[in-house]
């Protein structure tokens, strides 16, 4: 099990993981983005999300994971607006947003955990993540999720 940080609040050890990525030399260049909009801890967000802009993080969830999978959550959330996911991939989003969701994650997740071997940052059980994904772009990825979504019968309209 990994060690949770319980003296802090959600909102320090969320700051706390941020400073850690903006001074770890594998990303100081992302301070910029890291910089980039608000971070808000709130009460109705069940994970983490971002807008393209403005990141939400759980309160709860940030206290039910340890320092290493937090920095891994931020990190992923930066990713989303680095890339510009919501406006590159606007008609992948329009066609199926958790489809496009999904894709994105797992383009961004494997790419956080092939660069921290080291464990700097950790992934959680039950993530977007699978080798088979590795080098693929998101069009690709969610090209091949919403083919076997429509193969499954499981629809894959805009939910």
């Amino acid at each position: 099990m990994l060690a949770v940080s319980t003296n802090l609040s959600a909102e320090q050890r969320l700051n706390k993981a941020v400073v850690a990525i903006m001074g770890h030399p594998r990303y100081v260049a992302l301070s910029g983005v890291l910089m980039v909009g608000k971070r808000e801890v709130r009460d109705d967000v069940p994970t983490a999300c971002t807008n393209g802009r403005d990141e939400y993080y759980g309160r709860a969830f940030i206290d039910s994971i340890s320092d290493a999978q937090l920095r891994f959550v931020v990190l992923h959330e930066c990713y989303h607006k680095m890339y510009k996911h919501l406006t590159t991939w606007h008609h992948l989003y329009k066609k199926c947003a958790m489809t496009a969701n999904k894709a994105c994650d797992y383009v961004i997740n494997i790419q956080i955990v092939d660069d921290n071997d080291d464990g700097f940052a950790v992934g959680i059980d039950g993530m977007c993540i699978d080798s088979k994904y590795r080098d693929w772009g998101s069009q690709r990825v969610f090209d091949d999720i919403y083919q076997q979504q429509q193969q499954d019968g499981e629809g894959g309209g805009n939910e």
